[in-house]
């Protein structure tokens, strides 16, 4: 089992600094949650969301009524800027349905035993490396410093197979050694990220789109490698639904099923228009990035090794694959973090699906609306850095 810092170390200096990360600090700590309070069952329903497009499914059932369809009354959705934040905001219990990384789902669920389930995928692929004017590829990252979105992230899983594939070594906490072929790993807000990788600070970022697509916009980088390149159409966000949703009657959680597989079929066949929804009213970038991200051609002048893969393009999907859960726990098991591993290290990783995720409402809603989403479940994990 790997060592970790004590409980009183990451709530002192350090915490602070981890908290900035997300999910590898504020779900590390050890806090449990209490009994939630009982809900109203016709009280609106509360959304919070990053402005990222892995949050479209959520938004374009805001957007297009489809929880009104359904019966569902929702309030405005709540923009955080965060992971961080909406880590905070999901142990406060203060928001119902999230979009959610799933590293920092199964943490905050097996070593918090907060009051979240996985309802099911919300999207796979859509992320990617973008790297700084001066460095031309991924091998030109060693002594440089890189931003990340959370500690418990696929972005940092993958991120880090990457490094290792061009023989550098991903290290926290100190400045990176170019001769040793060292990159340090910085958790940053997806906001953070541009200004950074334009003034020189960091030499690349990996977080969701339409941040790599702004930053080529902006001629701040250029996409080096689409994520989904490297791990073969793997979930990035969940759906997350917390004790708000989870103590209401059951045919609303298929209600909000039903609105979200709508909504995912949206995102897939309508891609222009829902860029057009989502931009200005959900998300604050410009339309060209917010279509750029939904709607890419090809994968431009990104690194290919799989071009049969489409790892550029964002899709969206209802229900997770198990074997998929499976292999993300034993990936992050060799992935560097700065805070402890905690369950995760311990359990069966075969068992982590079933103790997080409860998608019995989306994989009904998708063999009513969306057969094809229940295909391929089994497929073996595909990852090749």
């Amino acid at each position: 089992m790997r060592a970790g810092p004590s409980r009183r170390a990451l709530l002192g200096a350090g915490g602070a600094m981890l908290l900035s990360g997300a999910a590898g600090a504020g779900v590390g700590l050890g806090v449990r949650r209490g009994e939630a309070a009982p809900v109203d069952p016709n009280s609106p329903l509360r959304l919070a969301y990053l402005p990222i497009t892995d949050a479209a499914p959520l938004l374009v059932a805001h957007a297009r009524g489809y929880f009104a369809d359904e019966g569902i009354e929702v309030a405005e959705p709540v923009r955080l800027r965060s992971w961080a934040s909406m880590g905070e905001t999901l142990l406060g219990g203060s928001v119902d349905l999230v979009h959610l990384l799933f590293p920092m789902a199964l943490q905050m669920r097996l070593d918090l035993g907060a009051d979240i389930r996985v309802l099911g995928a919300n999207h796979v692929d859509g992320s990617a490396l973008t790297l700084g004017r001066e460095v031309p590829d991924v091998g030109a990252l060693a002594g440089r410093t890189i931003g990340i979105p959370a500690w418990y992230s696929i972005h940092n899983v993958i991120v880090q197979q990457m490094l290792r594939a061009e023989g550098l070594t991903p290290v926290v906490r100190r400045t990176p050694s170019r001769a040793q072929g060292e990159v340090t790993l910085v958790p940053m807000a997806p906001s953070d990220m541009i200004p950074a990788l334009d003034s020189g600070s960091i030499g690349g970022y990996t977080v969701a789109d339409p941040f790599n697509a702004m930053a080529e916009g902006k001629d701040a980088g250029l996409i080096g490698r689409f994520l989904g390149d490297v791990w073969r159409s793997h979930p990035c966000c969940v759906t997350v639904a917390t004790g708000g949703l989870l103590q209401r009657p059951p045919e609303q959680m298929q209600a909000v099923a039903d609105a979200l597989v709508r909504a995912q079929q949206a995102c897939r066949e309508d891609r222009e228009a829902v860029a057009a929804e989502l931009s200005g009213r959900y998300l604050p970038q410009p339309l060209p990035a917010v279509t750029a991200a939904l709607d890419r051609p090809d994968a431009g002048h990104a690194h290919v090794e799989h071009p049969d893969w489409h790892g550029e393009t964002l899709d969206f999907t209802p229900v997770l694959r198990p074997g998929f859960t499976t292999r993300l726990v034993e990936e992050m098991r060799t992935t560097l973090l700065d805070a402890p591993l905690g369950a995760l290290e311990r359990l069966d990783a075969a068992d982590a699906h079933d103790l997080v995720v409860d998608d019995a409402a989306l994989r009904d809603a998708a063999r009513r609306l969306d057969p094809t989403a229940l295909t391929g479940l089994d497929t073996a994990e595909e990852i090749d850095p």
